[in-house]
């Protein structure tokens, strides 16, 4: 199969260099296109901001659940119910989920470098890889080919000793594009909070709790024509954190280093009516966690080399055809494992999309994947979307997905279990939306059924083993809205969100299991998000909201997380020149306004009210 798909990519490529020469927007318009889900889908696109966090983006722009260890610390998503093994985060086209925990740490997952970030639900997840049962989060470097020089800088202070900066260079002309970007982060994170658990509760301050990251990122894009383009992304990050004991415990010296490097080279090419792309990627990534307390020095390094080639052809106006090959090799050592892990991963995927009259159009594909020692599913969806006229729209899309056990899963020792079947589920959604061009507003409903789902329950060895013990049902509703009005001179902008989850499990293989009919745990059924934004001029003040209800931690549905509604309040100022090619922007915020007690994962404190203040420079010329 691996030798096919290299012959077939080189003989491609062959092919089409001999070609025609067509237009080059049309090269920039479908390479930026190329890794997203069809039209039909439904997707929210992410408002990014310099310096973020990818967490801190998903808060700001959704209300998608967040389950945070604290403040850079651990942190992970929950969309629509489903784990964190069961959101897929894909880079430039690649899924970047570590092969042996199955997620990804949104803490040290930056937008600061990335230029364009969206959320794809449901269904629309399966163009670029399974496992996303709940959805994928899409991270993306784009370009124009424009005479250039660039300049943008961030610096960002703030209490617990917070220090950001980020450095971007754009140069370029239409020949050539160099990106470079450099992102810094520093906390001590040593803010007070209420130990409510120790024998006489008292305010304590935070210790063992600092982190640094490092992100370097260096791109370059190269046209050889009208209608060839080679691009060479790079990406590496790197970071140390301390580990701060839960409240009520002594620390117990925990610290991690984290490191991952990202780099792909891709060539993409567009000839009348037909464009393809093909794409070679290495990604490897390195983990260490001690505890000096226990005495554990946990080190897991993988190396994932991966390829894909994706073509797209237009029959014609209305009707387009979609073929993607994926290739990847993953080589996994863990001081978990007994020996070095090789798994292998070969994907075909398959799309017909057409738009019929009266405005109506269709998308239906088709993906299965080839996993060594894991017999997988076949895939299929198959969306709708009619727009009644350029103001409603409505949607439909049904599918079947899929999550492979992990490497942990599979060959941890004790304990891996390479009898496991991957969790497979059935994903159903409708929705609705209304555009105006001061006015929008959405609503969907969903519903998915998720059998062998895996979970690690205590084994009569003494150890713990991952079993396919239950079968969860998930399903609630999504709504988004947002208002903007002109009242010179000020403009008012208003937008929010609200998501009400219902997850639960619904069968299982455990004898009498008191999780039966009940909610997953640190899963919120109802959660929100409100910005109210007023501008006057060069000037504007800021109002965001959350809202995370109460989430169950038992599986019986008897103990709490209660709800909590941090809110941040900014104010900002913008100066430009007359031609407004030079830019200054200042922002003050005043963070968790209101000094709320809270947490996000029990007895683990988030940071009661604190302040930041952010300047930003951007020059053109």
């Amino acid at each position: 199969m691996r030798k096919a798909l290299l012959f077939f990519l080189i003989f491609t490529f062959i092919k089409v260099s001999i070609g025609q020469y067509d237009t080059l927007p049309e090269v920039e318009i479908e390479a930026n296109k190329i890794n997203r889900p069809s039209s039909t889908y439904k997707v929210i696109p992410l408002t990014l901001s310099e310096g973020n966090t990818l967490n801190r983006v998903l808060s700001e722009n959704t209300s998608i659940y967040i389950k945070s260890y604290g403040v850079g610390n651990l942190s992970t998503v929950s969309i629509r119910g489903g784990s964190a093994s069961q959101t897929q985060i894909i880079w430039n086209g690649f899924s970047i989920n570590s092969p042996t925990l199955g997620q990804t740490d949104l803490s040290i997952t930056s937008t600061s470098l990335v230029d364009v970030a969206a959320v794809h639900l449901g269904a629309s997840s399966i163009v670029n890889s399974s496992g996303g049962l709940g959805g994928a989060i899409q991270l993306s470097h784009e370009t124009t080919f424009n005479k250039r020089l660039e300049l943008d800088l961030v610096k960002e202070l703030g209490s617990f000793g917070i220090d950001n900066t980020t450095l971007k260079l754009k140069i370029g002309n239409e020949k050539w594009q160099f990106y470079t970007g450099l992102a810094k982060k520093h906390a001590d994170n040593d803010f007070e909070y209420l130990d409510f658990l120790m024998k006489e509760p008292q305010i304590i301050r935070q210790t063992n709790a600092k982190y640094d990251q490092i992100e370097l990122a260096q791109n370059i894009y190269y046209n050889l024509s009208l209608n060839h383009r080679l691009s060479l992304k790079t990406n590496f990050t790197a970071s140390q954190r301390l580990i701060p004991s839960i409240m009520g415990v002594k620390t117990r010296g925990e610290r991690q280093k984290d490191e991952n490097v990202k780099t792909t080279l891709e060539w993409s090419y567009n000839k009348d009516k037909y464009f393809q792309q093909i794409a070679m990627g290495y990604f490897g990534d390195f983990l260490n966690y001690i505890d000096t307390a226990s005495s554990i020095d946990s080190r897991v390094q993988t190396k994932a080399y991966k390829g894909y080639y994706k073509g797209k052809y237009y029959l014609n106006d209305s009707t387009q055809l979609r073929l993607s090959l994926n290739t990847e090799q993953i080589v996994a050592q863990s001081s978990g494992f007994d020996k070095e892990k090789i798994q292998n991963r070969n994907a075909l995927f398959l799309e017909f999309y057409q738009k019929l009259k009266h405005n109506f159009s269709y998308t239906a594909s088709l993906r299965k994947e080839f996993i060594s020692g894991v017999n997988v599913p076949l895939v299929p969806a198959l969306s709708l979307n009619w727009t009644k006229n350029e103001h409603h729209r409505f949607l439909f899309s049904v599918a079947k997905n899929f999550r492979a056990p992990t490497l942990n899963d599979l060959y941890w020792s004790p304990g891996g279990n390479p009898e496991l079947k991957p969790e497979e589920g059935g994903l159903t959604e409708l929705g609705y939306e209304y555009h105006k061009k001061t006015f929008s507003l959405g609503l969907t409903s969903y519903y998915s059924l998720i059998q062998n789902w895996i979970q690690w329950l205590p084994f009569h060895g003494g150890y713990w083993k991952p079993q396919n013990i239950k079968e969860v049902e998930s399903y609630g509703v999504e709504f988004n809205g947002s208002k903007k009005i002109k009242l010179k001179p000020l403009t008012i902008e208003v937008k929010g969100s609200y998501n009400l989850v219902f997850s639960k499990n619904r069968k299982s293989v455990i004898v009498d299991d008191v999780s039966v009919g009940k909610q997953l745990i640190y899963v919120p059924r109802n959660s929100a998000n409100l910005l109210m934004k007023v501008g006057y001029r060069s000037a504007f003040l800021s109002y965001q909201q959350n809202y995370r209800g109460a989430a169950f931690i038992d599986v019986a549905n008897t103990v709490y997380m209660p709800y909590f509604m941090p809110t941040t309040l900014s104010l900002g100022w913008k100066v430009s020149n007359k031609t407004a090619k030079n830019r200054l922007e200042v922002i003050a915020s005043i963070v968790n306004l209101y000094g709320e007690e809270y947490q996000v994962i029990a007895n683990r404190p988030m940071p009661g009210r604190y302040y930041t203040l952010t300047a930003k420079v951007n020059f053109k010329k």
